[in-house]
């Protein structure tokens, strides 16, 4: 199935096998993928390439996905850009400051790929139409 066929996502997570699983199921699904592991490398590969989706961890070192998320809203060309963060589990805090920000939507690890993939519908829609 490729729903999302030539659609572009940047995964940003410090833990290469989180990212190795996702970009999996995003290929699936027909995503271009590419790959930061922390917030400074995601905004260094956001500026330089065009992008349909950002799916980003909090917990990373460096700059955490509220920081990113934070600098993507701020700036006047990329503030639109559909943004999924995930968290490792169900904090209030972390939840009501990423709202505030206008995040798109996000994820309670580990979540499946039915998860993601409906994360992903709500966020952006797919050249078929069609949903899982």
């Amino acid at each position: 199935m490729n729903k999302y066929k030539n659609k572009r996502c940047l995964i940003v997570d410090d833990f290469n096998t989180a990212r190795n699983i996702i970009k999996k199921s995003l290929i699936e699904i027909g995503f271009n993928c590419l790959e930061a592991e922390n917030g400074d490398q995601a905004m260094s590969i956001i500026s330089k390439q065009s992008l349909d989706l950002v799916i980003t961890d909090y917990n990373m070192p460096k700059k955490n996905g509220i920081k990113l998320l934070e600098e993507i809203r701020n700036d006047d060309v990329l503030n639109n850009l559909p943004v999924i963060m995930m968290l490792i589990d169900d904090d209030d805090v972390i939840i009501s400051a990423a709202k505030s920000l206008n995040v798109n939507d996000y994820l309670i690890k580990p979540f499946d790929v039915f998860t993601l993939s409906k994360s992903i519908d709500r966020v952006i829609p797919s050249d078929s139409g069609e949903l899982l």
